[in-house]
C-alpha cells in the first residue's frame, strides 16, 4: 500500500513546487515626484474699460477672471518592483538547462582563478546565477521582456498649504452689451477685451445706448452680468447731438462745415472721434482743392 502511494505523492510533491513558484525580483524603482493639488474657494470678474470715465464716444473693454485657489503641495515617494512573474511550464526546460550550466558555473570559477583576475568576475558570477535560477523549481530565469511593474508603496507628505489669487484674461469668451431693449454680442479677442464704440464713423462699428444703463453680460447657463454702467443725461444728449452734426455734414459735406463739426465734437468730448473723422474726411477728398482749401480757411479764421 505504501508503495502504491508514493508515485501520487511524488507528482503532488512536484505539483505543489510549482504551485508554490514566486516572482523573479528584478529590481525596484523609487521615484520622487511633485503634485500640486488646486481646489478653486471664489470666483469673480473683473471688467475695465479704458478711458474710465465715461465721457468720450469709444472704450476698450478687458474682461479678467480673478480666482482665489486654495494650492496644496505634496511630495510623492512611490516603489515599484520590477519581478518576471512565475509561469510553472517553463521549468520544464529550465531545470534541465540550469542542471546542464552546473558544470560551466564551476569550470567559470576555476578559470576565473587560474586567470588571476584577467577574467571579469562577473562571467562567473551570472553563470552560476543563471545555473541556480534554472535549477530552483520555484523560480523563473529573469526575463525582462516579459517582466511586470508591481506597487509597493505610495506615500504622499504635503509640503505646503497656500491660498493664491489668480488672474486669466477671458479670452474668446462671447460679451453681450445691453441698453433697454436693445444689445449687442461681442467676442474678446486673446487678452480678454473688445472695442465699443457708442458712435463711430462706420455705422456698423456703432453700438447707439437707447438707455441710460449699459449692462456686460456673459453668455452662459445662467447668463452672468459682469458689470453695468450708468451713462449721464448730458453724455446721452451730447451723443445724439453729435451723431447729428455728423449725419448733417454728411448731407452736404464741405471744407468749412468738416471743420464745424470736427470743432462741435472736441467742445462735447469726442476727441477720438473728432481726430478720426478729420483725418478720414480729408483723405477722402485729396484731390478736391475748393473743399481743403475752405477746410484751412475755417482753420485761420477760428485761431
Amino acid at each position: 500500500m505504501k508503495k502504491t502511494h508514493l508515485p501520487l505523492t511524488a507528482v503532488f510533491g512536484i505539483l505543489s513546487l510549482f504551485l508554490a513558484g514566486c516572482a523573479n525580483h528584478l529590481n525596484d524603482i523609487d521615484t520622487v515626484s511633485q503634485e500640486n493639488e488646486k481646489n478653486v474657494l471664489n470666483v469673480k470678474y473683473d471688467l475695465r474699460l479704458t478711458p474710465e470715465t465715461i465721457r468720450d464716444a469709444s472704450y476698450h473693454v478687458e474682461i479678467e477672471k480673478l480666482e482665489s485657489v486654495d494650492v496644496k503641495s505634496y511630495q510623492v515617494r512611490t516603489v515599484k518592483s520590477i519581478v518576471t512573474p512565475y509561469e510553472g511550464w517553463r521549468e520544464l526546460y529550465e531545470v534541465p538547462a540550469g542542471i546542464g550550466l552546473f558544470p560551466v558555473s564551476v569550470c567559470s570559477h576555476v578559470l576565473f582563478i587560474f586567470s588571476f583576475g584577467i577574467l571579469p568576475y562577473d562571467i562567473p558570477k551570472s553563470v552560476t546565477n543563471l545555473s541556480f535560477t534554472g535549477m530552483n523549481p520555484a523560480l523563473n530565469w529573469e526575463n525582462e521582456e516579459r517582466s511586470e511593474e508591481n506597487l509597493v508603496l505610495i506615500e504622499r507628505k504635503m509640503q505646503s498649504d497656500v491660498t493664491e489669487n489668480v488672474k486669466t484674461p477671458v479670452a474668446h469668451q462671447e460679451i453681450t452689451v445691453r441698453s433697454d431693449k436693445q444689445s449687442r454680442k461681442y467676442t474678446t479677442d486673446d487678452f480678454g477685451g473688445f472695442d465699443l464704440n457708442f458712435l463711430a464713423l462706420d455705422p456698423a462699428d456703432t453700438f447707439f445706448p437707447n438707455g441710460r444703463k449699459i449692462s456686460f453680460v456673459v453668455e452662459g447657463k445662467p447668463e452672468k452680468e459682469l458689470r453695468h454702467i450708468i451713462l449721464t443725461r448730458d453724455f446721452l444728449s451730447r451723443l445724439q447731438w453729435a451723431q447729428a452734426k455728423i449725419n448733417a455734414y454728411r448731407a452736404k459735406p464741405s471744407g468749412k462745415d468738416l471743420f464745424d463739426t470736427v470743432i462741435f465734437l472736441e467742445k462735447n468730448g469726442f476727441d477720438q472721434l473728432a481726430y478720426s473723422l478729420e483725418e478720414s474726411e480729408l483723405a477722402r477728398m485729396a484731390n478736391d482743392r475748393a473743399f481743403q482749401d475752405a477746410f484751412k480757411a475755417a482753420a485761420q479764421e477760428h485761431e
